[in-house]
């Protein structure tokens, strides 16, 4: 496993600057010695957090918060150590040595930088031509005429492509890049007779970027009514549109200080909103919400903002988001801008970032928006879909916390004219079941059950596949990357059950998500001593070392929904022996069928031969 030579950290730490890296976050005065201002990690008033530029430390008297200048960019950043050490060495221009590296590592790694420096390259091209090519006036005009600066639209890097088939391939080629390395980040095309040709022709550029602004890909938005509206590049080794947010480098900040992020389609919209001064927002490269990008918001903020259009594409995608933000700890709501208008339209109109956050501080839960969405159905105005509308609202309710339970059943009984005595009663009959789901899914279950004296709690770790079957599907996955990325995608950490497993996980999904295999670790990839490391290396082992079908694969995935499902049913059992509240005997009855369902799916299974064969 690649890991950053000791030389290369010492000279990270000798180079950079931890003044300039902290003023970034914060305004520091010269204090004797020392340097001074107000806590980057705590509000406060008074400044309390100090700098120390000679031995690059840190310190608030504050909130307590301290240490060096790598610890500083990891808790900031939310990096891990090689990364913030790779933050810095690429801010200072430091080439980083790396030991313990194979050779395709160290040409893996070459590869993702020149890639890199081949997008930076095509990203300050596309603005050249924006600012200064006759050919792009129609781009300049259309950007002022959505009411956006020149400021704003240099600070996004944002560009455009002038027409002309080669006209960056010819520019690339001449500067020493190779027509593969267009193809791999998605430049160009290949021609039908071997010729590749520019992918993005006559549209405004906007430059796709991780959390530390570098160009990973592009959003191209045409002026005119070509189709499509909007191109984007295509899946890279460095660019997935799943984990693409944009605007996220410039957020991130705004985001962590208000804690708040704002979520809208498009990225005019972002601009707008910049521009107006609400900077903690980004887009989400269409209206699906990925669990991924959540994940990188989550990093930030545990507060969303959707500024969705009222489409069906809009509504919809917070349908989604729904189910997905709760389960990963999310306070979801709804901004409605008025009139129809999407953010830009509305801040450029007028309203300003003033008037956003005013519509901001009134928005209303995802919950609630989705109550008051199928209470304005027409169904509603006869009897039998009225019924069927109810039907939906009871699944909405399933996912809501106690008190937005109560508050909905107000909402309803009110849309519907009944009483909330009488959507209580309808409700009933699915209440012990969703009392008990809520119980199961508990992470301290196991514990709450333990102390009540029922020690046969212990029985429930033990019910299902254990360490062994969790390992071999996280292998199989690498193993058979195509097979795995799809079985893994329904995968959470209700699966595993055990801790080291459930770290490894993530790094699995990590490395399929960036196209490494089993047999050797992604460039740049650098083991921390965590919870996770020991069974990771083990499935990168076991990925290289063991045959993998994907029909294996299949009955991997399979065999580890039984064993969480067996977990449920043992642990339902013990709580009902404890806590008899009814309900317990229906779930049960559903949870075994579900155990049956998986386990005549095993038996399908076609038995493979030597070689693969069924």
């Amino acid at each position: 496993m690649a890991r950053i030579a000791q030389s290369s950290i010492d000279q990270v730490v000798a180079t950079a600057d931890i003044v300039e890296v902290v003023s970034q976050y914060t305004e520091l005065r010269k204090a004797g010695a020392n340097y001074s201002g107000r806590c980057p990690f705590h509000e406060e008033r008074t400044p309390s957090f100090s700098v120390n530029p000679t031995e690059k430390l840190y310190y608030c008297f504050g909130c307590g918060a301290g240490g060096n200048l790598i610890g500083f960019v990891m808790a900031r950043e939310n990096m891990d150590f090689p990364e913030a050490v790779e933050y810095l060495a690429d801010k200072f221009g430091i080439a980083l040595e790396y030991e313990e590296s194979s050779a395709r590592g160290d040409a893996e790694r070459r590869r993702r930088e020149r890639l890199r420096a081949l997008l930076e390259d095509a990203t300050g091209y596309y603005e050249r031509v924006l600012w200064t090519s006759p050919a792009a006036a129609p781009a300049r005009e259309y950007l002022t005429g959505r009411g956006l600066s020149e400021q704003v639209c240099r600070a996004f890097r944002v560009g455009y492509s002038l027409p002309g088939w080669e006209r960056l391939r010819d520019g690339a080629l001449a500067k020493g890049f190779s027509e593969q390395d267009l193809l791999d980040v998605g430049l160009v095309i290949p021609g039908k007779r071997g010729r590749p040709y520019d992918r993005f022709r006559g549209r405004i550029m906007f430059p796709l970027g991780d959390e530390r602004g570098r160009t990973l890909g592009f959003g191209a938005r045409t002026m005119g009514d070509e189709k499509p509206k909007y191109l984007n590049s295509p899946e890279t080794p460095l660019y997935h549109k799943s984990e693409a947010l944009f605007g996220l480098d410039k957020a991130k900040t705004a985001a962590r200080q208000e804690d708040r992020v704002y979520v809208v389609e498009g990225y005019t919209d972002v601009l707008a909103l910049a521009q107006a001064g609400v900077v903690n927002v980004v887009a989400s490269m269409g209206t699906a919400l990925t669990e991924q990008q959540l994940d990188r918001l989550r990093r930030l903020t545990r507060t969303v903002y959707l500024c969705y259009d009222a489409d069906a594409a809009g509504v919809g995608a917070m349908q989604r988001a729904l189910a997905l933000g709760r389960r990963m700890g999310l306070a979801l709501h709804v901004v409605r801008i008025p009139d129809g208008l999407d953010p830009a339209d509305y801040v450029l109109s007028g309203a300003g970032g003033d008037g956003f956050r005013t519509l901001a501080d009134h928005a209303e839960t995802l919950l609630q928006f989705h109550v008051r969405l199928a209470l304005t159905d027409p169904e509603t105005a006869r009897p039998e879909g009225r019924v069927r509308v109810f039907g939906r609202l009871q699944a909405m309710l399933a996912q809501a916390s106690e008190l937005e339970y109560d508050d909905s059943v107000r909402q309803i009984a009110e849309g519907l004219s009944l009483s909330e005595a009488n959507v209580r009663t309808l409700l009933r009959q699915t209440e012990a079941g969703i009392r008990t789901r809520r119980r199961i899914a508990s992470a301290d279950t196991l514990e709450q059950l333990e102390s009540r004296g029922l020690t046969d709690a212990p029985a429930v770790r033990q019910a299902g596949g254990g360490r062994e079957l969790e390992v071999r599907f996280l292998a199989g996955c690498l193993a058979r990357p195509e097979a795995g990325r799809e079985a893994i995608a329904s995968v959470d950490e209700s699966f595993f059950a055990t801790a080291e497993t459930r770290g490894a996980l993530g790094r699995v999904k990590e490395r399929l998500a960036a196209g490494a295999d089993g047999v050797a670790s992604p460039a740049g990839d650098q083991e921390t001593a965590d919870g996770g490391a020991e069974a990771l290396a083990e499935v990168i082992v076991r990925a290289g070392r063991e045959r993998f079908t994907a029909t294996v694969v299949e009955e991997l995935f399979l065999r580890l929904q039984e064993a969480q499902v067996s977990r449920l049913i043992a642990r339902l059992k013990l709580q009902m022996k404890g806590d008899d509240t009814g309900g317990e005997s229906e779930e049960l009855a559903r949870l075994e069928g579900v155990r049956r369902r998986l386990r005549e799916a095993l038996r399908a299974i076609p038995v493979e031969d030597d070689s693969g064969q069924r």
